[in-house]
């Protein structure tokens, strides 16, 4: 089914239409701006566990954002709007995949919001979304807590994603089509059940300037798309009183350099 003909009986809209994905579309003043990264991991089997440590952002777009991640909001919730029925072999859409020698993660074919969850939930980069190449598939991932950072690992470098950030109502406030084939290597390949050999990941990070959401909407439509096979997780911003602890801590720093200077010139 013809992605617009799903948004327009879902009572959705993805911008103006998905025809013109070149062009992010959104709330005023809001919008999404791609910055590239590096990925720190741990493991070294293309067919086990990659398992996430930390990025690094490394272009300055971001730099004032901060350069090096080391804790991540994963995916906790999802909702499967539509996803091409799979009727097996190579039908349907979007499905859970892993490495084959992981043990973290779940394959199954026949997707649910659980088994989205499940897949994305988890710091395994070889625990991913698996999708059909003609696959089409609207699908809503929920974060325990907003943020404004969100990076992207594609499998195979060879595809599009469309990621729309809602507010709490449900409206797009910015997206971004998302092209891997543009992607930066990320220094890892993974080999899956679903394809029998090790393929490259790509690495891409969209920020969400002027906002933040915990709620992504993610859009495969047709061949046009290629079938994306992906992983996402956001940023965790730190809590308020860990801010506060942080100043406060860099401020006793400066006053304690300030006494030590006037002892010194006394």
């Amino acid at each position: 089914m013809n992605i617009k003909r799903i948004l327009t009986w879902a009572g959705l809209t993805a911008g103006s239409t998905l025809a013109l994905l070149a062009s992010p579309a959104g709330a005023a003043g809001i919008s999404f701006a791609p910055f590239s990264f590096s990925t720190d991991f741990t493991g070294n089997n293309s067919r086990g566990n990659i398992l996430l440590n930390s990025v690094t952002t490394t272009d300055s777009a971001t730099s004032a954002l901060g350069t090096s991640y080391g804790s991540f909001e994963l995916v906790s919730g999802a909702n499967i709007i539509h996803n091409d029925a799979w009727r097996g072999g190579d039908t349907g859409a979007a499905s859970s995949d892993m490495g084959r020698e992981a043990t973290i993660g779940t394959r199954q074919e026949f997707a649910t919001n659980a088994s989205i969850v499940a897949s994305l939930g988890n710091l395994n980069l070889s625990s991913i979304i698996d999708t059909e190449d003609r696959g089409s598939f609207i699908i809503d991932l929920f974060f325990a807590k907003a943020t404004d950072r969100f990076f992207f690992w594609e499998r195979g470098q060879n595809s599009k994603l469309l990621v729309q950030a809602l507010d709490d109502a449900g409206a797009v406030l910015a997206e971004y089509l998302l092209d891997s084939s543009k992607s930066d290597y990320a220094g890892f390949g993974i080999d899956t059940h679903e394809i029998g050999y090790t393929q490259k990941v790509g690495a891409q990070g969209l920020w969400l300037n002027g906002s933040s959401t915990n709620r992504l909407r993610v859009i495969a439509n047709g061949s046009s798309f290629n079938g994306p096979d992906f992983k996402v997780a956001g940023a965790a911003v730190p809590e308020p009183a860990t801010i506060a602890g942080t100043v406060l801590a860099a401020s006793a720093a400066a006053a304690a350099r300030r006494k030590k200077k006037a002892e010194a010139q006394a």
